[in-house]
């Protein structure tokens, strides 16, 4: 696919392998498939045709045949070659991609866009693209940023030791709708159960005969 004038300069080279150091170059031209990728030499944009790739065709045919991909192939291949994810990325505190692991390739980013109030079904479309899958995870991960785990318990020690909210912006979640308002209120009072059944054992000691013993309790022998 050979590359076109552009009519307004782009600030680099998209090829991250560039020679003239990846931006250094003042006569750049722009692929004629997504119009968005700049590139010094027709080199440069042959070199990055492997990166660019799924991006390019993602544009090109409207996000047709970036449909079949998976939430995380998607961030990978397409949003983190995406000038308008990258801007959202930067905002909420991280760097695409992300990984190709379930936690890092898609809680991690999830988390930060409702850490921050920006998950938005755009915004998810923008980074996970059109898989159904992104909205369990997302769906789980407001349940957990809003109930907001306080410091000692088995969710707030995770997120520490992961890192997961290292550089993060201020937490300013979307509040709650009605049945994630009667979903929290649940899930709260089934903590306050079982933290009254551990007593002085603390939670994180609790065991699966512990659990049967709460459900029996409180919930019969059914």
């Amino acid at each position: 696919m050979m590359a076109t004038p552009r009519a307004e300069l782009g600030p680099k080279c998209n090829n991250l392998a560039c020679k003239r150091g990846n931006g250094s170059a003042t006569n750049l031209l722009s692929c004629s498939g997504c119009k968005q990728a700049c590139y010094c030499s027709q080199e440069c944009q042959k070199q990055d045709w492997r990166n660019h790739k799924a991006f390019c065709k993602h544009v090109s045919t409207h996000g047709a045949s970036s449909k079949p991909l998976t939430s995380v192939a998607y961030l990978q291949k397409v949003a983190a070659h995406d000038p308008k994810a990258n801007v959202l990325a930067h905002e909420i505190g991280i760097t695409l991609p992300t990984s190709d692991s379930l936690f890092r390739g898609l809680s991690f980013p999830s988390r930060r866009l409702v850490i921050t109030g920006k998950d938005t079904p755009e915004n998810l479309t923008l980074f996970f693209g059109q898989d159904k899958f992104i909205q369990e995870v997302h769906e789980k991960m407001r349940t957990e940023i809003l109930l907001r785990p306080p410091p000692g318990s088995p969710m707030y020690v995770f997120s520490t030791s992961s890192k997961a909210d290292e550089n993060c912006p201020s937490w300013t979640p979307r509040g709650p709708s009605a049945v994630e308002t009667k979903r929290i209120e649940e899930i709260r009072v089934m903590q306050d159960v079982i933290r009254s059944h551990m007593g002085a054992k603390g939670v994180e000691n609790i065991t699966t005969n512990d659990m049967r013993d709460i459900l029996v309790t409180n919930f019969g022998n059914q």
